[in-house]
This record gives C-alpha cells, structure tokens and sequence, in this order.
C-alpha cells in the first residue's frame, strides 16, 4: 500500500493495530470473557522511503514482528498516549492498520446454512486497511485482503 501509493518517500508511515488485553492485565481476564479488553498500538518510526525498495515487504514484517513482541502490561495504561499520538500526527502521513486475525476462526463458522465461501471485511475500502482471516482449507494459510484506489 506504500508503494501503491507513491508519493514522498520521506513523509512519516506506520502501522497500527489492535490488541486483545486480556492476558495482559493483573488478573488476567478469563478468555471466555465477552466483551471489550482492547487497546491498540501506533508505531510510527519510518519513512515511507524504508519500504518502497525490494526489501519493502521484509522490512515491514520485521517492523510488525517487533510491534507484536514488544507488547507488555504497560500497553493497557498507554491508551491516552496513543490517542495523543494518533491526533497529532501529521496530514500528510500514512498510518496502516490491520483488520481482522487469523484467530477468529471466521471460516469455521455456520449459522445454518453451511461454512462460509469467502470472508471480506467491507470496512477496509474506505482506509488504509489490511484485512487477516485464517485460510479457508484450515491448513495454516493466511488469507491477506487489500483496498487501492482505481486509477
């Protein structure tokens, strides 16, 4: 989505995503709980230049790989942070931002009237969204989703 967009390779892009915080609060909240226990992450530390080169696509894995293990306890308290963070970043940057996971176990799913074909999260076309849901055959595939702009 980066190089899709083009644009200025210095102007500031990064990526956002929700977080289940249920195992990281003291207690920890039961799994079966029902109901919100999210927060969610802003990492900012790039420019756009980091990932429109060939080790674009690698660069941005090492960068969620870091997000994702960097999480603790503190990620709860950091809310009015990061919604500090989000409010003021600048017009021009580019905040990516990840809908769905492979855990919702979205394709095991049947209200009756069988399992389903294809999974689209709908929201993503008016963001700079990706969506994640487990593959389909259950064999450990990830399906990605992407919305670009027609041309």
């Amino acid at each position: 989505l980066i190089r899709a967009r083009g644009g200025d390779p210095n102007r500031l892009v990064g990526f956002g995503f929700a977080v289940d915080c249920r195992s990281l609060v003291d207690p920890p909240v039961p799994s079966n709980y029902f109901g919100n226990c999210i927060s969610g992450t802003l990492e900012m530390r790039f420019t756009a230049e980091t990932f429109m080169g060939e080790e674009g696509f690698l660069a941005a894995a090492r960068h969620v790989s870091d997000s994702v293990e960097a999480l603790d306890r503190s990620v709860v308290l950091k809310i009015p942070e990061l919604l500090e963070r989000f409010a003021t970043l600048p017009p021009e940057a580019q905040v990516l931002s990840v809908a769905g996971s492979t855990r919702f176990g979205l394709y095991g799913l049947d209200f009756g009237w069988g399992r389903p074909e294809r999974v689209v999260v709908m929201s993503i076309d008016q963001s700079q969204a990706i969506s994640m849901a487990e593959g389909r055959d259950g064999n450990g595939g990830v399906e990605v989703g992407f919305s670009l702009k027609k041309h």
